[in-house]
């Protein structure tokens, strides 16, 4: 395919530090057509401005979203703000951004080149997450090997990762526009990958790395590791927002007779539901180490 056209989605919030390098990084894309689409979330700094001027000197490949006055308060919900806006069908391809990363020049044709020796629907890969400031990198390996159920219990990779088909993102556009209100906090790179492993999209992961996915103080969630990456993870159990946000997910899903006999295991929580789950566990996660958790975490009643 000859420079394939791609909609970027750029969801910002108080981005002024680092979203120009960004929008250096995805307009100077190799090998595709790239259009931004920028929204803000109602940003107190220069946010605005930037995106402004950017899209003024950038005619035709770069279009500002309207928030309205209307803030959604996460970058989960800022993406699906835009996605909503945007009509896929004029592209070949949508991607979704965070304002602060900087990606290789080829991010984008690898991705559309991965895509469509695959025939697959949707693409997410692995990262470097660096910390200038610290003056250290590290690979974040989000590949690993596929489980059926996995979409239930968590998403593809980094959502800023992500490449869908057109088709794939109109789909889930229209799942989200059916879709009740959110739980707390959603996470929209879990969502998006469940709505396509659901309804039998194809996905690819790739353990190519062409995103440098920079950690500072203002990261929403951003990537740690070691015993912080344990701990992190242990008071997202305890705070029951895992085990919600797979109840929501309910609301997305095709609801085949295997995924309403999971859901319907993790809303019962019974001692013989429970047992069950653990013995369904490499249904759930794609790696042991996360397989082993996670039959700790429904072994406890965490889930």
């Amino acid at each position: 395919m000859l420079n394939p056209k791609v909609a970027v989605l750029l969801a910002t919030y108080n981005g002024a530090a680092h979203c120009e390098t960004q929008l250096i990084s995805i307009l100077w894309q190799r090998g595709v057509d790239v259009h931004v689409y920028a929204r803000d979330d109602g940003s107190r700094d220069a946010t605005p401005a930037i995106l402004r001027d950017w899209a003024a000197r950038h005619p035709g490949r770069m279009t500002i979203i309207d928030n309205n006055g209307v803030s959604t308060g996460s970058a989960n919900g800022n993406f699906f703000a835009l996605l909503r806006a945007i009509d896929p069908e004029p592209y070949d391809y949508v991607a979704f951004a965070d304002q602060d990363d900087v990606w290789t020049p080829d991010k984008l044709v690898r991705a559309v080149d991965r895509l469509v020796q695959d025939g697959a629907e949707g693409y997410s890969s692995d990262l470097i997450a660096y910390k200038t400031a610290a003056n250290s990198a590290w690979v974040l390996h989000k590949a690993g090997h596929f489980a059926d159920l996995d979409y239930l219990f968590q998403g593809g990779s980094a959502g800023c990762t992500y490449v869908l088909t057109s088709r794939a993102a109109k789909t889930a556009a229209g799942v989200m526009a059916q879709a009740p209100a959110f739980c707390s906090d959603p996470s929209h790179d879990w969502i998006l990958y469940a709505i396509c492993r659901s309804r039998g999209m194809k996905w690819v992961r790739d353990r190519g790395a062409e995103i440098l996915y920079r950690q500072h103080a203002s990261n929403q969630y951003g990537a740690k590791r070691g015993l912080a990456e344990v701990g992190a993870k242990l008071q997202t159990v305890r705070s029951r927002w895992y085990h919600d946000h797979i109840l929501w997910m309910r609301h997305v899903v095709l609801g085949s007779e295997i995924e309403r006999t999971v859901l319907d295991a993790v809303a019962r929580g019974s001692l013989s539901d429970r047992w069950w789950l653990v013995r369904q566990a490499r249904r759930f996660r794609r790696t042991r180490g996360y397989v082993a958790q996670l039959r700790i975490a429904i072994a406890l009643g965490m889930i």
